[in-house]
Formats: structure tokens, sequence, C-alpha cells
């Protein structure tokens, strides 16, 4: 477990899934006297989790932010920010939603969050997918949206350098409220609670890019160099 930090102002986007829940509750257990900005479209939800922050001593800050239609607000002093936000579109519907809520938002929300931080900012994590590393028809919608969120994040990493550090966390399937009624190999999903030590411990130790499991990094080599003919017969 990493050393408990002190004083840090930790920013939220997407606090509403069930990663960003599991991360903040572990976040509030092991940091000391953060002040946290937790983000979402429904922040009602997230009074038992504010509740158990501000027991750890937390200084908590909860936000109605709506990727599709963005409050006018500006968020100062943060130094660590995590992007949980995303949406799975049913049916590969809504290309253009699907866009809007997994890149375009979060790129225009990072880039703002940025310009303003730059004196403060020393780490953020964004969560892509492995729908990202190669676009198939199963999901083309979703793995577009991603792949163009893991450019942008590559883009941020030749940018700022090590004034600012990038993780890209890519991962497989983890059990949260997004892919339910999906039917996922035991062995490849994680639940969010595994997931939230993940993140703890990225936070700390800042990789380029990172999978959930080493299993994922070798899925995504494969899907790297299959044909094109071959993608595209993909029913997974």
């Amino acid at each position: 477990m990493p050393r408990k930090k002190s004083h840090k102002t930790v920013l939220i986007l997407g606090a509403g899934s069930d990663m960003a829940v599991s991360f903040v509750t572990l976040l509030a257990n092991t940091w000391h006297k953060c002040t946290f900005h937790l983000l979402a479209r429904n922040p009602a939800h997230l009074q038992n989790l504010k509740a158990h922050a501000e027991g750890h001593g937390h200084q908590v800050f909860l936000h109605e932010y709506d990727l599709l239609n963005p409050p006018v607000a500006d968020f100062t002093g943060i130094e660590y920010c995590v992007v949980y936000a995303g949406w799975l579109p049913p049916d590969n519907n809504d290309p253009e939603k699907t866009m809007e809520i997994n890149s375009t938002a979060i790129q225009k929300f990072l880039d703002k969050l940025i310009t303003i931080n730059k004196l403060s900012l020393e780490h953020i994590i964004i969560t892509g997918s492995i729908a990202g590393v190669r676009v198939r028809p199963s999901n083309k919608a979703y793995g577009q949206a991603k792949a163009s969120l893991h450019s942008y994040v590559y883009d941020l990493q030749k940018k700022y350098g090590a004034a600012v550090t990038f993780t890209l966390v890519i991962p497989g399937y983890v059990k949260t409220k997004m892919i339910a009624g999906h039917r996922t190999p035991g062995l490849l999903t994680v639940s969010p609670v595994k997931m939230a030590k993940k993140y703890l411990e990225w936070l700390v130790t800042k990789p380029t890019v990172i999978y959930s499991q080493p299993i994922w990094r070798l899925i995504a080599g494969i899907l790297r160099m299959v044909p094109e003919f071959i993608v595209q017969r993909m029913k997974f």
C-alpha cells in the first residue's frame, strides 16, 4: 500500500461510476486530509461517499456535471485528476453522443483544467478501453471514441513531458453497471475494488500506459496484428 499523502486536492470526473466510488473510498481510507471534487451527473447519489470521506477528515465538494451540457465551472488548485467518465451505447447506437461523452467532451474538460492548473497539477489518470486498441464492428462507435481518447492522451504526454504526467489506463472487463447484462469470462473480469487498488498504485508510480491485467496487454498486441478482413468478421 502506498504511503499516506497529506493535503492533496483530487478531482474525479465520472465520480458516480462503480470504479470511481471504490477508488474514492479507498483513497479516503489511505490518504490524509485531502480535498475532493467529485463531478457526476447525479451527485445526490454520492452523499454516502461524501459522508465516508468526511468521516476520515477529508473535505468533499459534490458537483453536478453533465459532459453533454457542461456547466460554467473553473476548478483551481487541482493536483490529481482521475477520469472515469464514459458511456457504453446500447446496440452500438448514437455514434455522435458516444464520441462526445467518451472523447470530445473529456478532451475539452481536460484542456481547460490543465490550462487553469498548470502550476498545481501533478498527475492525471485517464480511463480508456481495450475497445480503443482496435476498432471492431461489434462496438464500432464506442471503439472509435476510445481510440480518439487514447490518441489525445498520447498527444498530452508528448506536449507536457514531465511538467504534468499522464497515465492512460486500458482496462479489460470490470464488473460494473456499465457491462451489466454482458457475459464476460471470469478470469478476464476484475472487481471495482481490485481496480481501485491498482489506480491508487498508479497514482503514485505514474506509468505512461498500463493495462488492468497483463493478459490484456497480450490481447491488445494480438488485436493490433490481426489483418483487417479478419477484424471485420469478429463478433465480440
